[in-house]
């Protein structure tokens, strides 16, 4: 009987990764000895890179800029594939009550964060910087989710909290955060990333595992029933889902663009979460094509 190589999955529990999610709950992974795992990670990136770290999680879908700065950090992963090609926007709220109605300063502001060095901690940090400001450490707020940081707004305490914009609306519309901002970066906005021991161990199972999602992508992409599982799925309307799907761009392939890398990895050292001499071609698998 042929062996199965049991891989374990993780990404943010938002709509970038439905095809994951969908694939899985169909279970197309075992006709191709694959047993697959897929967990949510409300924590995000943070929380992805430590669990990548202490072997408990072989696989992360992760922030472009959450990987580089992990990487120059020490995290043992390599770029196995561009996940979305597209860049995030991102969101920027404050409380419903709160005066603040644009990001006019970040000076005195305190920060919702899900946690040191994951997206919504580095996005600040970098939009600061291209204002020519600087965050302190103590301003930040760990509130660990998407809820945690609508609940910190909401209770006055934090002053500002960044997030992918789709998944924030609807507590927009329910009133309980008002939008402020928008920030968004130009480089790709999702990577897939292996850990360094399962790469070695189970690169081929690795492999056949990208080619397989390169395929779901596309289908999701192109399947007119998509909108209709968004919708359901992440509190979205069919129109919010079209225009979502509409702008979002899967990756197919196994290029990575040098350019978006060393934007990301730019910005990054413009706030002292990289490295300069970080080598970002060394950190990929050996099929990426850069």
């Amino acid at each position: 009987m042929k062996t199965k190589h049991s891989l374990r999955v993780g990404g943010v529990p938002e709509h970038f990764n439905l095809p994951w999610q969908l694939a899985a709950e169909r279970d197309v992974f075992s006709n191709y000895g694959i047993d697959l795992s897929w967990t949510m990670y409300a924590g995000g990136t943070g929380a992805m890179t430590q669990a990548i770290s202490n072997g408990s999680l072989d696989i992360a879908v992760l922030l472009t800029e959450g990987f580089i700065a992990a990487a120059s950090d020490g995290l043992e992963a390599s770029i196995a594939k561009v996940y979305i090609d597209t860049p995030l926007v991102w969101g920027i709220y404050s409380g419903a009550q709160s005066s603040i109605q644009e990001v006019d300063t970040f000076r005195n502001k305190r920060i919702a964060i899900s946690r040191f060095g994951s997206g919504s901690h580095l996005m600040s940090m970098i939009h600061a910087s291209e204002r020519h400001e600087q965050i302190e450490e103590n301003q930040f707020e760990i509130v660990n989710s998407l809820h945690g940081g609508v609940n910190a707004l909401v209770q006055s305490h934090a002053d500002l909290f960044y997030w992918e914009k789709f998944m924030t609306r609807p507590h927009v519309q329910s009133g309980d955060v008002k939008s402020v901002g928008e920030f968004s970066a130009p480089w790709s906005s999702f990577l897939i990333i292996v850990g360094n021991k399962v790469m070695r161990e189970k690169q081929e199972a690795v492999k056949r595992l990208l080619e397989i999602m390169n395929v779901e992508c596309i289908t999701f992409k192109q399947d007119v029933h998509s909108a209709i599982h968004l919708s359901k799925r992440f509190d979205m309307t069919l129109p919010e889902a079209r225009q979502w799907l509409q702008h979002t761009q899967w990756n197919y392939n196994f290029e990575v663009s040098s350019v978006s890398l060393e934007n990301a990895k730019s910005a990054l050292v413009s706030v002292n979460k990289c490295l300069p001499t970080l080598e970002l071609r060394k950190l990929c698998a050996p099929w990426v094509l850069i």
